[in-house]
């Protein structure tokens, strides 16, 4: 039996967990507001997630709550006895601490670690251009009018 996700997955629609806060949360936002598809955007230092989906999505990426944050420049101490109760409250006070973003696409999710892995993730060529064959011939005279290159 399948469980109910509380979360929307939709396949057509994806979903952009970040925190303002963090630095590659705000790079990676960049890259996608230059895809040509819907996504839904959720800053968490805007709005709070549920803890329902906090779990949910420590699931789904098959990693302990602890391991979706960074701590280790903070003043909170030694976390080796927190419990998953004691996260929640950390990231619903510290939405800085979520540095590494959360893309949702259908079942799909993915904890971003570097910028280029979105558009791995989300199916984008990295130049946004389409590929061609290997046996087509390239282009090399001019497609526009009244334009000169040198």
């Amino acid at each position: 039996m399948e469980t109910m996700s509380v979360l929307a997955r939709n396949k057509k629609q994806l979903t952009y967990i970040y925190s303002s806060g963090s630095h590659l949360g705000k790079q990676v936002l960049g890259y996608l507001q230059g895809i040509d598809k819907k996504i839904e955007t959720i800053d968490i230092c805007k709005e709070n997630l549920g803890d329902t989906i906090w779990i949910e999505l420590a699931e789904n990426l098959g990693l302990p709550l602890a391991k979706l944050f960074t701590v280790e420049r903070s003043d909170i101490g030694d976390t080796e006895n927190f419990n998953t109760e004691d996260w929640l409250k950390i990231i619903n006070k510290n939405p800085g601490f979520l540095q590494k973003p959360i893309a949702i696409n259908g079942k799909k999710v993915m904890q971003v670690a570097h910028r280029s892995d979105i558009l791995k993730f989300f199916g984008v060529d990295s130049a946004g251009l389409e590929k061609g064959f290997n046996h087509e011939q390239p282009t090399i005279s001019s497609t526009t009018e009244d334009e000169k290159f040198i």
